[in-house]
């Protein structure tokens, strides 16, 4: 119900922003409105997802940003992550929208961009290489999560910009394993693979 409410609540602020008129507003907008940002980096679980305990994962995303009024504006974007251990892969990919708030540090250089929204995304899980539970395949289908995230920018000019970026990512999704003595719940199959971390990202902008 959290998750459905946090949705709503973005559908609404994406609408009611992008019908605000579209004036230039405070001395620190920026003049390029739309950003098109690509990063990578370190994924870090700060739960065991499904009892399951996972290395330290990596992920990449790739986002569109829209300024629509003074420094408020939306963003959309894909993303995908995985996490491993000796049994299994977890694979988490889709979609990403919400709203953002940038802004510069006075007259520098640097800005930031502060994000949330909802994630709509599946996990898919293999059996590791070589293990007992190679060849298994095990798709959640997708469903809503939540994103929340803040960046810092560099500006190297002519649009251009390297970005760091500290994320959260939260979902949760049901997914059937093999009964095995070997995973956490031996006589059950059935797990709620709760994914939440941190993402670690580095990037690069460009602005239109």
């Amino acid at each position: 119900m959290k998750i459905k409410a946090l949705l709503l609540t973005a559908i609404f602020g994406i609408v009611t922003v992008a019908g605000i008129s579209q004036e230039t507003g405070s001395k620190y907008s920026f003049k390029n409105r739309f950003s098109v940002e690509l990063g990578g980096g370190h994924s870090i679980a700060i739960e065991k997802p499904g009892g399951f305990k996972v290395n330290t994962g990596m992920g990449a995303d790739g986002v569109i940003g829209f300024t629509a009024y003074k420094n408020f504006g939306v963003f959309a974007g894909w993303g995908w992550n995985t996490f491993g251990n000796e049994y299994f892969d977890f694979e988490e990919t889709g979609y990403m929208y919400g709203l953002q708030y940038r802004d510069a540090f006075k007259e520098s250089r640097f800005s930031y961009t502060l994000r949330a929204g909802a994630l709509y995304n599946h996990i898919e899980v293999e059996g590791a290489h070589n293990s007992e539970f190679d060849n298994f395949y095990y798709d959640s289908g997708h469903g809503l999560g939540f994103i929340g995230s803040g960046s810092v920018q560099y500006s190297l000019g002519k649009g251009w910009a390297i970005n760091g970026a500290v994320k959260y990512h939260q979902l949760n999704r049901k997914v059937i394993l093999p009964e095995s003595e070997l995973l956490p719940n031996p006589l059950e199959t059935d797990y709620n693979i709760h994914l939440k971390y941190i993402g670690l990202r580095i990037g690069i902008i460009k602005n239109f």
